[in-house]
């Protein structure tokens, strides 16, 4: 029979994170794969009770109504990944005190079982995550290769911390989420009943089949305001709406009930890539019984499209060519009085690091005023406004910092060559 050690008697302690090297996080890393995600056996089944899942504090419920039977929750995480961690070195040095321990060479079965070890790695693995930048800044500036290795290091933690949160529960049918966002001043609130699909293990891109907290924290923003992020047409024309990436489709589910709510007749439509994501987008549609369009949509080779009034993308940049995909894709289809609203992820470790910068690599910035230079007078897409936006708590990955929205518009060329 194999034996293993607890991870309470392994795992180096992140109050004096800067000290350990890559070789010692990195067999500490493989040491927890070996434990609780080996070929030997598969997690023993747990149950989570919903009444220990941390309330949002905004008008998420948590009642779910369904056909047949499926996980509900709370909207905590919306990859399922645990934020928890430490507060401060004081606190977990007082964590890593109390949790020592010198059980070593037990039975697998007994570990995986044992939920105060369990607890300990994710709250190990997320506060590492948190504390990257801590370990990466105890390198030498000399140590670019060394860099690399421990940004895999980083990564590896973060897919472990996503199997901790997933494991047997991706085996299970899809997560239903009701939404209740705030409409305008006082106004009944926006409905909205998602289906999450579990991520597609053979496509590791088909992200859209989750809902994602930029789109939950821009959605609530919509209903609460839509004057400032729709618009109001005037006269008889449709107003005409573009999402991109749409995903499981909350933001144009919400902008179709909204706009429904205050009488304005719109033409909207939601697109994405994978085939997996558009047939749970189409089921959610369904769900909510709203009247949005749904089309396959490739960023980089756009087809002609009738230009629209706004273009909704939120967190889709998950590669450094999406964003310059996308800005192809919106000069084609954004109208010249239009605007395009993005809102992304800042992410601070892992593969998608700093992606909210290539945003800025391609729209120019149209708040500076380049007035001494008269341009081409031609219009161009440019960033009009952009504001940071802080992290709520129990939405979002461990890794997201918080989010920036972007208001890009087109703009003279004098403002943005």
């Amino acid at each position: 029979m194999t034996y293993f050690c607890a991870p309470t008697s392994f795992l180096p302690p992140l109050s004096i994170l800067s000290t350990h090297t890559t070789a010692s996080m990195r067999d500490a890393l493989e040491e927890l794969k070996d434990l609780y995600f080996s070929a030997a056996a598969l997690p023993p089944k747990r149950t989570r009770s919903i009444n220990a899942v941390p309330a949002l504090k905004q008008d998420i419920s948590d009642t779910v109504h369904v056909p047949r039977p499926k996980r509900t929750g709370r909207l905590n995480h919306s990859d399922g990944v645990p934020d928890s961690g430490y507060a401060s070195e004081e606190d977990e040095a007082e964590l890593e005190g109390d949790l020592e321990s010198e059980a070593e060479g037990l039975d697998l079965d007994v570990l995986r079982s044992d939920e105060l070890e369990r607890n300990f790695t994710i709250n190990w693995l997320t506060g590492l995550i948190k504390r990257s930048d801590i370990w990466m800044h105890a390198l030498d500036s000399a140590a670019e290769q060394e860099e690399h290795i421990r940004l895999s290091v980083i990564e590896e933690a973060s897919k472990l911390l996503a199997c901790f949160a997933g494991g047997d529960e991706q085996q299970e049918d899809a997560l239903t989420r009701q939404f209740m966002f705030p409409f305008g001043a006082g106004g009944k609130p926006i409905m909205i009943e998602l289906n999450d699909a579990p991520l597609a293990s053979t496509d590791h891109t088909s992200v859209g089949l989750q809902s994602w907290a930029s789109a939950i924290i821009f959605a609530e923003r919509i209903c609460a305001n839509p004057a400032r992020y729709i618009g109001i047409p005037q006269g008889a024309t449709p107003l005409r709406v573009l999402e991109l990436g749409a995903g499981t489709g909350l933001l144009s589910i919400a902008t179709a009930r909204l706009l429904d709510r205050m009488g304005v007749d719109a033409t909207i439509m939601a697109t994405d890539y994978h085939s997996a994501v558009l047939l749970n987008l189409l089921q959610n549609v369904k769900t909510n019984n709203v009247s949005v369009q749904i089309e396959s949509l490739d960023w980089s080779r756009p087809p002609p499209l009738e230009p629209y009034d706004v273009i909704l993308g939120a967190d889709v940049v998950y590669h450094p060519d999406h964003a310059k995909w996308i800005k192809n894709c919106v000069e084609k289809t954004l109208k010249k009085g239009g605007v395009f609203w993005l809102i992304i992820a800042m992410r601070s470790s892992g593969r998608h690091e700093g992606l909210w910068e290539t945003v800025d690599d391609v729209f120019p910035d149209g708040r500076c005023d380049f007035s001494r230079n008269e341009g081409c007078g031609e219009m161009k897409l440019a960033v009009l406004q952009k504001e940071d936006v802080g992290r709520r708590e129990g939405i979002g990955r461990a890794d997201e910092v918080g989010y920036r929205l972007f208001e890009i518009r087109w703009l003279p060329c004098r403002y943005c060559c």
